[in-house]
């Protein structure tokens, strides 16, 4: 018997989970947008923050409670589909089963809708990391053949991200250009790279940096985000256009999102100072 994790949505959940996924998205190179042209006035940090925590964070903390609502065991005895959370058990003969239907577009993930020979549709919806197994399983074909499928396939190749890999890219890596504009503002609004601290006190100075830190590191999330976007953009087209090489761009999408944020931050910081 095969079990996978997965997420057993009906389609007011899925749809909701879907919509706050594509919101808290969208929303962060929306906001890069935002800082880049707002000039009069700019959008300081206290107002930053607020746009991030209702338009981004807030959408995905209300995604992930729901995913983990709709949480759920998928398994395969035999050819017959079980789903199982605590509050429910849905038992698929093989027999009954006439086709399965990837996601035409990977929202709140990549997912599978399970269509019976009576006609109707399964009411729970299968929300899977990686439907090809699954959908192989069901079908018979052991290749993704449709591009959602063949997209999550890829992604879920990539290594999986822990919360120190995020730190380590947003928050330590923000540290890079913060030591440089923190240095700047101290010459021009104090005269040297002591001067708040000499003139204000330690408190004062170690205050500076840390919202110096704090405002770069959520600029590098947006940064990142738009990169993001592009490359997700990319491979999902690409999986689309010719399934059988979407592993291929998804691995060139990786590497490009890296090359382009790592060196394209201390190109930007240089042109700042440059312009």
């Amino acid at each position: 018997m095969t079990e996978l994790t997965a997420g057993a949505y009906t389609p007011p959940w899925r749809i909701a989970a879907a919509l706050l996924v594509a919101v808290s998205r969208a929303s962060l190179p929306v906001l890069l947008a935002l800082v880049v042209l707002a000039n009069d006035p700019p959008i300081g940090l206290a107002v930053l923050v607020q746009l991030l925590a209702l338009f981004a964070v807030l959408p995905a903390v209300a995604a992930h409670l729901i995913a983990r609502r709709c949480a759920a065991r998928v398994e395969l005895a035999g050819a017959d589909l079980v789903l199982r959370r605590p509050d429910l058990v849905v038992e698929v003969p093989h027999s009954a089963i006439a086709r399965v239907a990837p996601w035409i577009l990977p929202l709140p993930g990549a997912g599978l809708t399970v269509w019976m020979r009576s006609g109707r549709r399964l009411r729970y919806a299968i929300q899977v990391d990686d439907p090809a197994p699954l959908l192989g399983a069901l079908t018979g074909h052991a290749a993704p053949p449709h591009a959602s499928v063949a997209y999550a396939h890829a992604a879920a190749g990539s290594s999986r991200w822990r919360w120190y890999h995020y730190a380590g890219k947003f928050v330590l890596f923000a540290l890079v250009p913060t030591a440089v504009f923190f240095n700047a503002h101290q010459h021009i609004a104090y005269g040297g790279p002591l001067g708040e601290y000499h003139l204000l006190g330690l408190a004062a100075y170690l205050q500076t940096f840390v919202l110096y830190w704090i405002t770069l590191s959520i600029y590098l999330v947006l940064f990142a985000s738009a990169w993001r976007g592009a490359a997700e953009a990319a491979a999902l087209a690409a999986a689309w256009a010719a399934p059988s090489q979407a592993a291929r761009v998804r691995r060139i999408a990786e590497v490009g999102c890296r090359v382009l944020y790592y060196a394209g931050v201390p190109a930007l910081v240089a042109l700042r100072f440059l312009a």
